[in-house]
């Protein structure tokens, strides 16, 4: 290519012309380190930068991204929450989130009624008040009227009827007794119940007959406390397990093995003014601090059923008084009864 310089033009010299990079030339280059000081501020102004006197924070970038820091605040607050260190916004944010996550929880959170009721350690049942008898939706009467009642029993004999105490042998004569026995609410939807277990026997060689559900009048509950009848309910739809029909299959044969069976009372069976939870706590036998009982339920809970089978049954048998009715109460607690 032509050379289009004028004649007269001189080029500047290389000022690295000659130069040798070599060990010699290394050692000779002199290292100047930061000062003492200097490295303090250099530490200090990475994690806060410098203030000037006229109260201006310092920018990497100069003045132009001071004035955009200042632009994008929103006011007061905005510059303000601009100026705090990194650990002070760290913990501004965990605060808001710590105040979102209770919240959350207060709104959302899951439906208590969806559980098991349990009271409250010192819990009341209330005060029972008399109201009208009335059918209960699932069967059965409740006898509203006896509310606050003493002594109340819908069967006449259920007194004399009652176990004299835990039998340290093999039950002379028709038997009933609990097996487990509580309070529950499924959901939300329906309205909570006393569920009651139950065992029965003969007592004897020959079986028991009785009539559908439980006995000809049906099964009968009553619960009492220091101011009287605070739930009852008689008719109560019953269910049977483990036993024989009757040969025209309108009933049950109860053989000294065993049957089990199960009823439900209602909550609409209470009387008004009447906890169900805490009453269910009151069934419950005093205890100590291990679990041992030391005292009978605050509140009694019979159940009874009725036949006229039931004093046939008896009368060869020589057994106490009692008539027709089968009783077993929370008041003896055989070594298989589990109040839940």
């Amino acid at each position: 290519m032509p050379d289009r310089r004028p004649p007269d033009a001189v080029e500047p010299p290389d000022p690295f012309e000659g130069l040798v990079l070599d060990e010699e030339f290394i050692r000779s280059a002199t290292v100047s380190e930061p000062s003492a000081r200097t490295r303090m501020l250099t530490e200090r102004w990475r994690h806060e930068p410098p203030v000037d006197p006229g109260g201006r924070r310092w920018s990497q970038d100069g003045p132009a991204r001071a004035r955009r820091t200042r632009r994008s605040g929103s006011g007061r607050f905005g510059t303000r929450f601009r100026t705090l260190s990194r650990g002070e916004r760290w913990t501004a944010v965990l605060g808001v989130l710590i105040v979102l996550l209770v919240a959350g929880g207060l709104l959302f959170g899951p439906n208590r009624a969806h559980t098991p009721q349990v009271a409250s350690p010192g819990t009341r049942p209330g005060s029972p008040r008399p109201t009208a008898d009335q059918a209960l939706p699932g069967g059965g009467t409740f006898a509203g009227s006896k509310c606050g009642q003493h002594g109340y029993h819908h069967f006449p004999t259920t007194a004399d009827a009652l176990p004299a105490g835990e039998s340290a042998g093999k039950p002379t004569g028709p038997w009933l007794r609990f097996t487990s026995y509580g309070y529950q609410r499924p959901d939300a939807d329906r309205p909570g119940e006393f569920v009651f277990d139950l065992e029965l026997g003969s007592g004897s060689d020959a079986p028991l007959a009785l009539a559908a559900p439980l006995g000809s009048a049906g099964v009968a509950v009553e619960i009492e406390g220091p101011n009287g009848v605070v739930a009852a309910a008689h008719g109560l739809p019953t269910t049977v397990d483990g036993a024989a029909h009757t040969p025209d299959g309108r009933g049950w044969l109860i053989t000294d093995g065993g049957a089990t069976a199960h009823v439900v009372l209602p909550a609409a069976a209470l009387c008004p003014g009447v906890d169900a939870p805490a009453l269910a706590a009151g069934l419950t036998p005093r205890t100590d601090a291990d679990q041992n009982v030391t005292g009978p339920a605050p509140y009694t809970l019979t159940l009874s059923a009725a036949d006229p089978e039931i004093a046939e049954l008896r009368r060869p048998l020589g057994t106490r008084s009692g008539g027709e009715v089968l009783v077993a109460t929370n008041q003896l607690l055989p070594a298989v009864a589990k109040p839940v």
